[in-house]
């Protein structure tokens, strides 16, 4: 019973490999997501567009790293740019990368268990690219263990998410699963306190116990929680608010719990 605790050289600009149009997903973009992704992941990009009249700092020291990768750069932006990047802020570097790495539920499990309190995220129906951008780069720089994603519900790991993230989509582990509800059932099975967000809950974030491995459930914007994913939660928690807000945005609702699960646990240490 469970109980409560044809070769180039780098820099030689070529238009051929610009035809063809990629997707969402086949590009990340801006100085700070572009760099963050070469220093920490280089053998997921395949080569980077950068508009070398846009000198700075920040740009030569990409270029420089991208070198030392061996890693194609081109002094032009591809064109002619996709629709999903006329408006962006892409700074004049755009990286062609590869599908973003993902890790079985049995690889997360094994890497989370070296840490001695290890935090899953689960994110439920998250449909918001800048919200799921947001909340990975909230969950980066709390030190959670993992992300897990719905295969079916979920914004896709896109350009857009990575911008948002400031680059920190290259620094946490992601797991893509096909039923939470089974996901969370073998969690507990794991050893893991499953927690799930739910603003009716009469019981808060600073009257509960996040001791031991926690399992952390976000629901989606506006509806929250599926009802069969919310049946797998232990406990169903809240944050605390003025009588006249209901509820906090996704992002910053996920930065709120975590942090007091990250007090909770660092002073139990």
């Amino acid at each position: 019973m469970r109980k409560r605790q044809p070769t180039r050289k780098a820099g030689q600009a070529t238009h051929n490999s610009h035809k063809k149009i990629p997707k969402a997903s086949d590009l990340i973009w801006g100085i700070n997501s572009v760099f963050e992704f070469l220093k920490n992941t280089p053998d997921q990009i395949f080569e980077i567009s950068i508009e070398l009249s846009k000198k700075s700092p920040k740009i030569d020291k990409l270029v420089e790293l991208a070198k030392q990768c061996n890693i194609k750069i081109h002094s032009t932006l591809p064109l002619p740019l996709p629709q999903f990047l006329q408006d962006a802020n892409h700074q004049g570097v755009i990286a062609k990368v590869k599908p973003c790495k993902t890790l079985s539920l049995n690889e997360l499990k094994t890497k989370a268990s070296r840490q001695k309190y290890p935090v899953l995220l689960v994110l439920d129906s998250i449909q918001d690219q800048h919200n799921l951008g947001a909340i990975i780069r909230t969950a980066s720089a709390a030190g959670v263990a993992g992300i897990i994603l719905p295969k079916d519900r979920s914004a896709p790991l896109t350009g857009t998410t990575a911008k948002v993230s400031a680059g920190t989509l290259s620094l946490i582990d992601i797991c893509m699963v096909t039923n939470l509800t089974s996901t969370l059932l073998e969690l507990k099975n794991e050893g893991y306190w499953i927690y799930g967000a739910d603003v009716g809950s009469p019981q808060t974030i600073y009257r509960s116990d996040f001791s031991g491995p926690i399992c952390l459930v976000i629901g989606g914007e506006g509806k929250g929680i599926r009802p069969l994913v919310k049946k797998q939660c232990d406990f169903l928690i809240t944050i605390p608010m003025h009588k006249n807000l209901d509820s906090l945005n996704a992002s910053v609702a996920t930065a709120v719990i975590l942090f007091e699960i990250i007090r909770q646990q660092q002073y139990n240490i």
